[in-house]
Order: C-alpha cells, then structure tokens, then sequence
C-alpha cells in the first residue's frame, strides 16, 4: 500500500481543506491492517470497484469488479477503529478543516453523517464526477480534477458562534476550559453551543475538546521524544485523566500507543498497523 499526500494548491481550498491524500495497493500486495483515531477532521473518501462492510469496530474495503464507485463520510467517530485494506484499491481521500465541509455542500453536515460510515453524495453529478477522477491515471491530475470539483461547489459559510469557539478551544492557554466558561465567553448557552457543534461538527464539544487535547499530546510526544512521559502529559489534570482519555480514544495506554504509532508522510497521517 502507497499514501501520498496534498497540500491544497488554491487560497481558497487551503481555508478549508487540511490535505488529501492518494492511497493505491495493487492485487500482488499483501492485506493492509490498522488502526485510525478520532479526528478533529471531517474525511471524505472515493474509492473504484470496491466494496466496504462495516461492522461495529472494524471496516473493510476490498475489490469488487461490479461496483464502480464508492463515496462515503466519516464525521463523527470518537473511538479506534479498525481498518483494512484488501485487493486492488485505489482511493483519494479529502481532509476537511473543522467546519470546512459546510462550504461546499448544500445542506448541514449533519444531513449526510447518519451512521458510522454513510454514502455521501451531496450532489447529482457527484459520483460520476468522481469516477471519472479516479479513472485518470497521473496523481497529479487527480488532485488537480479534485481541487476544480470542490472550487465548483464552494459557497461562502460563516458561523460565528462556532468560529469564536473553535477558536477558544484550540488556545492552549484554554484547552481544559469548561464549557460553563465557554458559554459565559461567548455569551451564549450550553444548549446553543451544543446545537451548533451537532449541525455543522457532528460532535459534542466535550468530544471535541477531548480529541483536540489528545491530538495535541499526540503531536507534543512526535516532537519530543526525548522527552518521553513528560510532552505528552502536560496538557491533562493529572496521569489518571491521561490514561483514561487515552484508552477511551485508541484503547491503548499511552505507553503502548506511542510504542506502536506510525506516522505517515511527515507525521501528517497517524496509525497503528497491525
């Protein structure tokens, strides 16, 4: 199996679109297994002639000659999830920025996030266009094709509330802020953050603050690791709240999870192969 990522070319894509990436195998390739972890990212992902079964923990993917086309959203799972690869796959998958997905769709996010892995098809000419990019056989043009579709469909989105939140949340100075002191910064209540986290994040922002501190732990340990213990701690109540948020997030502990992590591409892809 190859991944290769994107950085989005245009100004206007990179507000809104973290990366995408370009994953391929080859039948004469072994199975690929792994593990991914709650992201703070809404994912959509296009895939030819496969099939995907979804179970309660794992997802598998694998080829079927008779099915041209797969587009699917994963948008708000808050636990690991096993995933694997098997056959000829080829793939692009497109990491939107918190929020990012509202601009180029016509109705919420949470119109299209019912289930663990929904098909996700917000326009009519979406799987056709789609197909005919996975057909293209240079990743260049494949990302470019992606890019123009995306440009096509972009319509200005602002949510104050959330974008003020957002921003609040991902302050280090404020990343065990409660909510209470967020309602009272904002000055709106619980029940209209909550609202708004559910239309256009498919979290809670519970959930959502836990992923962001643990992504953070994450990323602080990738940059220290000789630091170990100390990077990666420095941002939970104690050892206690680390280890529990972390089982609850990869099932691990964290002495584990960072024993077993692979980063992919320059640390911007982070999974547990197996």
């Amino acid at each position: 199996m190859t991944i290769k990522i994107y950085r989005p070319e245009n100004p206007i894509l990179k507000k809104y679109i973290e990366c995408f990436y370009i994953l391929e195998q080859t039948s004469e390739e072994s199975s690929a297994t792994y593990f991914t972890f709650p992201s703070i990212y809404t994912i959509v992902t296009i895939s030819e002639k496969t099939e995907t079964l979804v179970t309660k923990n794992k997802i598998t993917t694998r080829h079927c000659q008779s099915n041209p086309i797969e587009t699917n959203l994963v948008s708000n799972f808050n636990e690991p999830v096993l995933i694997s690869y098997e056959g000829i796959i080829n793939e692009i998958t497109t990491y939107f920025k918190p929020l990012g997905i509202n601009a180029f769709i016509p109705n919420n996010l949470r119109d299209y996030s019912e289930g663990s892995f929904p098909d996700f098809s917000p326009y009519a000419d979406y799987k056709e266009t789609m197909a005919a990019i996975l057909s293209l056989k240079v990743p260049d043009e494949k990302i470019r094709a992606i890019e123009l579709y995306w440009l096509s469909k972009f319509h200005p989105f602002e949510n104050v509330l959330l974008a003020e939140v957002l921003t609040e949340m991902f302050d280090k100075d404020n990343i065990n802020q409660s909510m209470t002191k967020l309602s009272y910064t904002t000055g709106r209540s619980r029940t209209t953050i909550n609202k708004h986290f559910d239309q256009y994040i498919c979290k809670t922002p519970s959930q959502f603050k836990k992923i962001i501190r643990f992504r953070a732990a994450v990323q602080s340990q990738l940059e220290n690791k000789d630091r170990a213990g100390l990077s990666y701690s420095m941002d939970y109540f104690d050892q206690s709240h680390m280890i529990r948020d972390f089982k609850k997030l990869t099932g691990f502990t964290p002495k584990v999870f960072f024993s077993k992590i692979t980063t992919v591409e320059k640390d911007l892809i982070k999974w547990m192969f197996i």
